[in-house]
């Protein structure tokens, strides 16, 4: 009788353990672009692997890669890194201004031919189970997983409404998602915990037009809607940062000498040929630091709060992202002199590089 006493006590114990440890884990939704094996792919990894987070889906949304590229590669990933109970959930199919593609020859009158157009380079698939042939297939193949059949803006809704004040939003594509889900439920939006972005290029020059960072490029409207929006707390890592943070053969090598988890293999096989080539090549990490920040925010070495904007007239500064600092604003309070419905963000300028290296090593080995 004693020891069935004792058991049944462990296993109370145990099971108040197990339910403390799943509330004391921080709440994501994952909103992505997600290419095969990129930035995105890092910061899933990371969030998935430390064991602090629980990622409640991943929702897609088009830009570096259309929807159906997205959701081939991210079902196929979640396979890889045994993650498939983080469900993937499809988004819209093209930016706020539908088609916008077809104006992309106008719109390069106004800031010259980009070196990176993502999505816009090819035409869309019209499947997620077979990509043809202007896409790359999955690593490994396609995946046996299917998304939910649910959309991302309702299914965003539903889960911030069941967990108030709970759920961080990470978007590191494009807003798209984000805007309509604060068109369609514009109550919900306060009951966000935090957002935090992958965009915007404030004191650097962009990456896609000489004005314009990708994500913010790819859909202005969207990240206007979405920095106009009332979240409680909006972080946004953007060039500024992400540019000061590269990837080189000794990272690689750092990464590939320990551990030989699937991640690890996938670093071998796909950027051993590229640094065995040339060991001088590098590259930047940009969604990874979203990650990282939120794991371990001490990792910041410069932060600043301004009132954001972004650029949505046709032009050569059509996605620009605009930062107006507290020194420029004459009245803190009321708003002078600032575009009437902006918002106060936190933009992150600076962050420990052997911290986070540190970090992204320890998460992507596991």
């Amino acid at each position: 009788m004693f020891v069935k006493k004792r058991f049944i006590v462990l296993f109370i114990l145990l099971a108040l353990f197990v339910n403390n440890s799943l509330h004391s884990m921080e709440k994501v939704i994952f909103d992505t672009d997600f290419a095969m094996f990129s930035d995105d792919a890092y910061a899933l990894a990371m969030l998935a692997n430390s064991g602090k987070v629980e990622i409640l889906g991943a929702t897609v949304v088009p830009g570096n890669v259309w929807l159906n590229e997205g959701i081939a590669y991210l079902l196929r990933f979640l396979e890889i890194i045994n993650h498939t109970d983080i469900s993937v959930i499809p988004g819209v199919k093209e930016p706020l201004m539908g088609s916008r593609y077809m104006s992309l020859g106008a719109e390069e009158i106004l800031w010259g031919n980009s070196e990176y157009l993502g999505a816009y380079d090819r035409p869309a698939p019209i499947s997620y189970t077979d990509l043809g042939e202007y896409s790359e297939a999955p690593y490994g193949g396609y995946s046996k997983n299917n998304p939910m059949n649910i959309g991302a803006v309702d299914f965003i809704a539903n889960e911030i409404y069941k967990n108030p004040g709970e759920i961080t939003i990470f978007a590191l594509g494009p807003c798209t998602n984000i805007a309509l889900f604060v068109r369609e439920y514009p109550y919900l939006v306060p009951m966000v915990k935090s957002i935090i972005y992958m965009g915007g290029a404030f004191d650097v020059p962009g990456n896609t037009t000489p004005s314009a960072e990708f994500n913010f490029w790819f859909d202005p409207e969207a990240a206007k809607i979405s920095l106009r929006a009332p979240f409680k707390e909006q972080i946004i890592v953007p060039l500024d940062v992400c540019e000061k943070v590269f990837y080189t053969k000794k990272i690689y090598d750092r990464i590939v000498s320990g551990g030989n988890s699937e991640v690890v293999n996938m670093f071998k096989n796909l950027h051993g040929p590229i640094f065995e080539k040339n060991p001088d090549y590098k590259s930047f990490v940009w969604d990874s630091i979203t990650a990282a920040i939120f794991l371990q925010p001490d990792i910041i070495t410069k932060i600043d709060e301004r009132y954001v904007d972004i650029e949505d007239t046709l032009g050569p500064n059509y996605g620009r992202s605009i930062g107006y600092s507290n020194s420029r604003r004459r009245d803190v309070d009321s708003g002078e002199g600032f575009p009437s419905g902006t918002r106060k963000a936190k933009i992150v300028l600076g962050v420990n590089s052997d911290k986070f290296w540190d970090l992204f090593i320890s998460l992507v080995q596991k």
